[in-house]
């Protein structure tokens, strides 16, 4: 039996590492909660009986209450979570219902695999947003994106521009390929390699967008206090006004958010100007800092006051105190 992810129906199958690999770990599609195992067993026993079992229980789908509504939603693993999603309603403003499964599955993990037993068949429409991807879908979709680099996700998912029309769709590798979001973070896997979060990947990827974006970044520092902050010629422009409004929108703004960053303690700094074009405030620095001390934010400000007296003296103004009495 080849492994396709959506496990179905009652059965019982011993999986050799190499199948166990090759199945990225036995993944599946539904939407599953997973159970804490036991504490006797031993992933290197020599027996099934004695290795490691873990636990997975579908949780179901969400679905519209509207009979034309082709709305499916992927549970989210929580309680509390299942029940917000609920309270915020379909799309189409109808109710949504959650259809609860309990089909469940046990893994035992031995020293020659995997045992994987599942038990019981879903009574309900599968979940629309796929969160894996096989081997074979991972290497196929990398093959298209090599092969047109310079293809944007919509394109990708729409069909490759042709002379004939549109031509081959990373959609018909599979469903999860139906988001753009989704589409465009896979891309950017490829073109920045599978490590985005740190480490060689990170400097090298950085030094390369800096060299392809001169002057944007204009402030970095990587260490214990490590702050980096990027300006537009558009967004400098704003830090300095010709002229005084009769609204009370003179000056700059600041402000901080933690929840910008995967990491808590990480902060995106934002010194915003008022820009009457737009009618809005747009930010005029912004800064990635990897904490809140009093260091941090001289780095964030020293950037802004270096990119007030860059602005002066492109318009051939003298930099003086009073250009930077606007910061609050």
């Amino acid at each position: 039996m080849e492994w396709d992810g959506w496990p179905d129906g009652t059965f019982e199958r011993l999986f050799t590492h190499a199948e166990v690999e090759a199945a990225q770990g036995l993944q599946v599609h539904w939407a599953m909660r997973r159970h804490g195992g036991d504490r006797k067993g031993d992933h290197f026993s020599k027996t099934v009986e004695g290795g490691k079992k873990s636990k997975r229980t579908c949780l179901g789908i969400i679905q519209c209450d509207n009979p034309d509504c082709q709305i499916v939603i992927r549970p989210q693993t929580r309680p509390d979570g299942i029940e917000n999603q609920l309270q915020r309603g379909c799309t189409c403003a109808a109710a949504l219902r959650h259809f609860e499964c309990n089909v469940t599955s046990i893994l035992v993990h031995w020293s020659g695999g995997v045992k994987f037993s599942n038990h019981g068949q879903h009574a309900h429409r599968r979940p629309a947003h796929i969160l894996h991807l096989s081997r074979d879908e991972s290497r196929r979709f990398k093959e298209i994106v090599t092969a047109h680099p310079t293809v944007g996700p919509l394109n990708l998912i729409v069909g490759i521009p042709g002379i004939n029309g549109p031509g081959e769709s990373v959609a018909d590798i599979s469903d999860a390929f139906l988001n753009a979001g989704r589409v465009g973070k896979e891309r950017l896997k490829l073109k920045h390699g599978s490590d985005t979060g740190g480490g060689d990947s990170f400097i090298a990827a950085f030094a390369t967008f800096s060299k392809e974006h001169p002057g944007f970044v204009i402030g970095s520092r990587i260490d214990e206090v490590s702050v980096i902050s990027v300006q537009s010629e558009f967004m400098r422009s704003l830090l300095l006004n010709d002229y005084i409004l009769d609204e009370p929108i003179n000056g700059m703004v600041n402000d901080a958010t933690h929840s910008w960053w995967r990491e808590r303690n990480y902060l995106l700094m934002v010194t915003s100007a008022y820009c009457p074009e737009l009618s809005c405030w747009v930010p005029g620095v912004l800064s990635f800092t990897n904490g809140a001390s009093a260091d941090h934010f001289a780095y964030h400000f020293l950037a802004v006051f270096q990119g007030i007296a860059r602005e002066a003296d492109s318009r051939k103004l003298e930099v003086k105190d009073e250009l930077f009495a606007g910061v609050r």
